[in-house]
């Protein structure tokens, strides 16, 4: 695994415990997808690394160009869902938000964002969002879901 992906998948998943009740687990992480020609053929082996029951075109998989704004916004829809996160001060929520982005920027440079919006085949969490990031350093997956 990417050390930079992994470093912001400890950092999301910390914050996605923080989120879990008692009837729902969160769920986020960031997958560095492998190197191709295209980046439907990257997102084809990631889906194809979740089961092998079904072809990755199974997932239907659309890409829609957004902004790192509506990402970030997307970013702290998850972070601060559970009413408790809710409460937490705005200088913690900012803080937060904040760390999140410096790692984010560390990791990918200058980078084109992309809403990933797929019709699993198969149970992938009661809710996700997903994000593909490609940069001069590689394509990332920003996946978020609750089960």
């Amino acid at each position: 695994m990417d050390k930079y992906a992994e470093r912001l998948t400890g950092f999301m998943r910390a914050v996605g415990c923080m989120n879990n009740a008692a009837n729902r687990v969160s769920d986020y992480c960031v997958v560095k997808l492998e190197e191709s020609d295209s980046m439907l053929t990257s997102l084809a082996m990631y889906h194809s690394s979740i089961t092998n029951k079904f072809p990755a075109a199974y997932w239907h998989p659309q890409l829609r160009a957004c902004s790192q704004k509506i990402f970030m916004e997307t970013v702290a829809s998850w972070f601060f869902e559970h009413e408790h996160m809710q409460l937490l001060p705005s200088s913690l929520k900012q803080n937060l938000l904040g760390h999140f982005t410096d790692e984010l920027n560390e990791m990918i440079g200058n980078a084109i964002f992309f809403t990933l919006i797929t019709s699993p085949p198969v149970w992938y969490g009661s809710l996700h969002e997903e994000f593909v990031i490609e940069s001069q350093y590689g394509r990332y997956l920003i996946h978020f879901s609750c089960h």
